[in-house]
């Protein structure tokens, strides 16, 4: 199908175009929700409890890389998504070639950032002897592999942008198996350290699939040609506009966990949330895929000058946001204390009592959490809304005062100075999410009709 009769389609059937790119998206995030699990489950059967803490002080700066990738493609998939709607491809190319080349940059600056800090980020988290040994072993290898998950999510986010999810599906399902076959070997082997090498392996035949339908198979409507690659600096400007306020509200999240594990006192609540955030990549990767489709739908509409598909689209998808985070909260109200077991084993007393104490707090976290989900829903699809137009720092401000200002600041003050007992810590965590989402949900009300009203403006001068 030609770019120009695909964007047709998604004018005439938005709604069914919306689950076309959302379902691929939503399977090949799932199957990786998956492979977090069963890594999870690896970890901590085979090595214990102590894994899936060491884990958990590795997380914050691998979000911080994902995140600031993240932001980065999804300037890629608005700029690209918007060129097409105005129907000019060559644009839309440039803007491809230029995030490969953004991509590189980025790789090298992560490869010296950590050569002189990497061991310093965990040291400062307060982490324990035993754990920060553990920590080391898999941060630095994942640490240094990450040049092709930062690879991989840049071609995604082009590829999501032409509003092509099939082949982001088949190739992260592809990486993921290929790692849940891997993962149980390499950790018999070569223990925490072997599950980071699987996943870098993953990771590498990831992109190597990319590259495969890009350059041979030449199947995507985006043509990469790099034989007269330049810096662009107005490209480059482009998807920082966009980009840069998204990374920055991803690089806050990321800070939040680092400060959040510094804030909780024991392991086990450390392994607790680590898991707890595993688990809760069902829904919250699910959202992620339904928010990201819209960004393309919207954003070929705004190119396209459809503003009259922009409101009902996003109304829509408000409506499954909710249900599809509801449904989850009803899923984890009734099957939680099974399911947090199954993750938390242990062989030493002392494993067995952290253990214990983990599966407790992770339980107590999901019964708090459970009400915020679908507002988790509601900021998530308004936030984007909002970066599909062109109005991308919402998401900033929205996230630093969910995360910064209400979250790690009330958790501080409950653990710290209050001394209460960790389930307030998930009261922070649930009302700041609560909060940013009537936020988030009125600052996108206040643009849309900024937006409406400019244009009503415009034909009346005209």
């Amino acid at each position: 199908m030609s770019q120009s009769s695909k964007l047709q389609s998604f004018i005439e059937n938005p709604n069914i175009s919306l689950w076309k790119l959302t379902i691929p998206m939503t399977i090949g995030l799932f199957v990786n929700s998956i492979y977090i699990l069963v890594d999870t489950y690896f970890l901590g059967s085979k090595i214990g409890t102590s894994a899936i803490s060491a884990l958990g002080y590795v997380m914050p700066f691998y979000f911080v890389i994902m995140g600031i990738t993240f932001g980065l493609a999804a300037g890629t998939t608005t700029m690209i998504a918007q060129y097409i709607g105005k129907e000019n491809k060559k644009r839309a190319e440039l803007v491809a070639q230029n995030s490969i080349l953004m991509a590189f940059c980025f790789s090298i600056f992560i490869f010296i950032f950590i050569y002189f800090f990497g061991k310093n980020l965990l040291v400062l988290q307060g982490i324990s002897a035993e754990i920060l040994s553990l920590a080391l072993e898999y941060f630095y290898v994942m640490a240094y592999g990450s040049i092709f998950l930062i690879f991989s999510i840049f071609i995604r986010g082009i590829l999501i942008g032409e509003g092509e999810s099939m082949l982001p599906m088949w190739a992260l399902g592809t990486g993921t198996i290929f790692n849940i076959i891997l993962d149980p070997f390499f950790i018999d082997y070569m223990g925490i350290k072997g599950a980071a090498y699987a996943t870098i392996l993953s990771q590498i035949l990831v992109v190597s699939i990319f590259l495969y339908f890009i350059f041979i198979k030449k199947n995507t409507y985006i043509k990469f040609s790099f034989n007269n690659l330049t810096f662009n600096f107005q490209i480059w400007k482009e998807i920082f506009h966009i980009g840069i306020p998204t990374s920055i509200s991803m690089l806050i999240m990321s800070t939040g966990l680092f400060i959040m594990n510094s804030i909780l006192i024991e392991d086990s609540h450390v392994a607790a949330y680590n898991l707890a955030n595993r688990i809760e990549n069902f829904v919250t990767l699910t959202l992620v895929a339904l928010s990201s489709s819209q960004v393309t739908i919207l954003g070929m509409f705004y190119g396209a000058k459809k503003i009259d598909l922009i409101k009902p689209m996003v109304r829509y998808t408000t409506i499954w946001s909710i249900i599809i985070a509801s449904f989850f909260s009803v899923v984890i109200y009734f099957f939680i204390e099974d399911i947090a077991p199954l993750f938390l084993t242990a062989s030493t007393l002392a494993e067995i009592e952290m253990s214990n104490k983990a599966i407790e707090t992770t339980i107590q976290y999901f019964n708090v959490m459970i009400f915020a989900y679908p507002f988790i829903g509601i900021a998530m699809v308004s936030s984007r809304a909002m970066q599909a137009i062109g109005i991308a720092w919402p998401m900033m401000v929205i996230a630093l005062f969910r995360v910064i200002i209400l979250q790690c600041s009330l958790t501080y003050m409950f653990i710290i100075i209050m001394n209460k007992d960790i389930y307030w810590a998930w009261y922070a965590i649930g009302g700041a999410c609560t909060i940013a989402a009537i936020i988030a949900f009125s600052m996108r009300i206040y643009f849309y009709n900024k937006l409406y009203f400019s244009l009503q403006d415009k034909k009346e001068v005209i």
